[in-house]
């Protein structure tokens, strides 16, 4: 049964008062009865039309009278036709079961299809637009070829909930972790940058001495040249300092994640 009175490829109106009785006890008028062609070999008949349905529902015992074959099998149900052909998948959807078309062949397809999938569907249309304005936009016909959706509760689109999450701060550090000057460089180049300098640069090299602060700026025509300029300064402030160097923190860019870098830092022991 359906609401959908233009999937019928015939269709016999219905006189009288038929109701039909679902499971929250809401009823249903029966407007009609006619044929949907789901595929140039696979046609439903006998389809009511009702004039209140959410969502399309099919008879597995109409199946069955039909000729078909319908199997119930954890991750793999689908009915068959009597040359065990594929007539659909038969998907678990909650504690029911949604039919996929997908699959039949033909210019018309049946799909299961409700309010909350018409309104998820022009969500991600317009660019993930939120439900509640998205259904005053259809109630207010200012969309050309945006049909009237209805506003739901408890629709949850995943990917804008993902991008919603705010990752939680990291404790701040209010003392200083080093004991000494150059125990802790922090180091980080810029560039290249969009105009060229007078001597020739495109890359600046920051490099930041974790206790005291002080900073030492280097201008580079080229990245390879970051190698010389933190060697001599390893090896300056190891003299100058009298204490010995803990480590070099920085972004693992291939100016300082390459061979000259680890055979230089494994001599030195950071």
């Amino acid at each position: 049964m359906t609401s959908n009175h233009r999937w019928f490829s015939s269709l016999t109106l219905v006189s009288s008062s038929e109701r039909i009785i679902f499971g929250d006890k809401g009823t249903g008028k029966v407007k009609g009865v006619g044929a949907v062609p789901v595929s140039e070999s696979f046609i439903l008949r006998d389809v009511a039309l009702i004039g209140s349905l959410g969502y399309n529902l099919l008879s597995v015992s109409q199946l069955l009278e039909e000729g078909y074959e319908v199997r119930f099998k954890k991750g793999c149900s689908r009915a068959l036709d009597a040359r065990e052909s594929l007539v659909c998948h038969i998907l678990p959807f909650g504690k029911v079961f949604r039919v996929d078309f997908s699959s039949s062949s033909g210019p018309s397809q049946c799909l299961v299809a409700g309010p909350s999938y018409d309104l998820s569907k022009w969500h991600r249309r317009l660019g993930h637009l939120s439900f509640d304005l998205l259904a005053k936009l259809s109630s207010l016909d200012l969309i050309r070829g945006l049909p009237k959706l209805k506003s739901e509760r408890d629709l949850v689109c995943h990917p804008c909930r993902h991008g919603k999450r705010v990752a939680a701060s990291h404790t701040p550090v209010n003392q200083v972790m080093t004991a000494h000057p150059g125990e802790l460089l922090h180091m980080d180049t810029v560039g290249p940058s969009r105009v060229r300098s007078v001597g020739g640069k495109w890359y600046v090299l920051v490099i930041v001495d974790d206790f005291s602060r002080w900073s030492w700026v280097h201008f580079m025509e080229s990245k390879d040249e970051a190698f010389e300029f933190v060697h001599d300064l390893v090896l300056k402030l190891r003299n100058e300092s009298g204490h010995a160097m803990r480590a070099l923190r920085s972004d693992n860019g291939s100016e300082f994640k390459n061979g000259r870098f680890k055979t230089f830092c494994h001599s030195q022991g950071l």
